[in-house]
């Protein structure tokens, strides 16, 4: 009597990879657009011959945002390849704009963005036009004060309610959220602005960085940035710096290597 074959037990990995988001439409796969998440699983049913496998990552990024090293993890019931062999395949088969830095085993309870404790972003800011940025940073044109963008940064962090940073279908959530730490860095032609929170609403980051590129020209001060942070001086969507300057730098899985990096983040310049 013949018995049938036991099913394999779904197998679990963590990723790492960088991307540049030029030409995509966020993370998130979509139908009839270009993303991330999309192109990744139609490499990883190529690779794995599973057209039932999962990629989840550790949260979406807008359209045009780029990351460093962004963390998502894989599920599939095909297995018996080695982890460094999965890794060459992803980028052989991926374009050149995304790149596989790691892959991993990892626990069946390991989950990309329900055991994220914090996220890392930075927003690059050019002090001067500059050909081989363009894709990469933001010219706003006009000599900034960093100085005063520095003490308004000051305020964001903490447990604030970032309602008026969010975009109105977030409303129905809560838009309350820890922001660890904001640090300003100038290193020759660039400013780099990196904020380390819990989690971030859509556009958040990139109305707190437009927000204070307004106080670095001289349109806005330190108290009304705290105003906006009240949510008594309205919204700031007016003030939403372009995609293609903010980068997803890094997600943290344990308290300790979150709080290594704040004290790392908080040597490295001023906050």
């Amino acid at each position: 009597m013949k018995t049938s074959a036991k099913p394999l037990a779904p197998q679990r990995y963590r990723l790492n990879l960088e991307y540049a988001g030029t030409g995509f439409s966020g993370w998130q796969k979509q139908n009839n657009a270009r993303t991330i998440q999309g192109t990744l699983l139609d490499v990883a049913v190529e690779i794995f011959n599973d057209p039932e496998l999962n990629i989840q990552g550790n949260g979406r990024t807008d359209a045009g945002v780029h990351a460093l090293d962004y963390t998502a993890h894989l599920q599939t019931s095909a297995g018996g390849m080695e982890p460094e062999k999965i890794c060459d395949r992803f980028n052989n088969l991926l374009p050149s704009s995304i790149v596989m830095h790691s892959v991993a085993p990892c626990g069946a309870r390991f989950h990309a963005r329900h055991n994220c404790v914090g996220r890392s972003y930075l927003y690059q800011i050019s002090t001067r036009k500059n050909v081989f940025q363009k894709n990469y940073a933001w010219w706003p044109k006009e000599q900034l004060n960093t100085a005063a963008m520095i003490k308004a940064a000051e305020q964001f962090v903490g447990m604030h309610d970032f309602a008026s940073f969010a975009e109105k279908p977030e409303l129905k959530k809560s838009t309350k959220v820890l922001l660890n730490g904001v640090y300003l860095f100038e290193e020759e032609d660039m400013l780099r602005l990196r904020i380390v929170g819990s989690h971030f609403l859509w556009k958040m980051v990139r109305r707190m960085a437009g927000l204070l590129v307004e106080v670095g020209r001289g349109k806005l001060s330190a108290a009304k940035v705290a105003d906006y942070l009240e949510g008594t001086a309205g919204n700031t969507a007016e003030f939403t710096a372009p995609a293609f300057g903010l980068f997803f730098e890094k997600a943290f899985y344990n308290k300790d290597e979150l709080n290594k990096f704040l004290i790392l983040s908080g040597e490295e310049g001023p906050s």
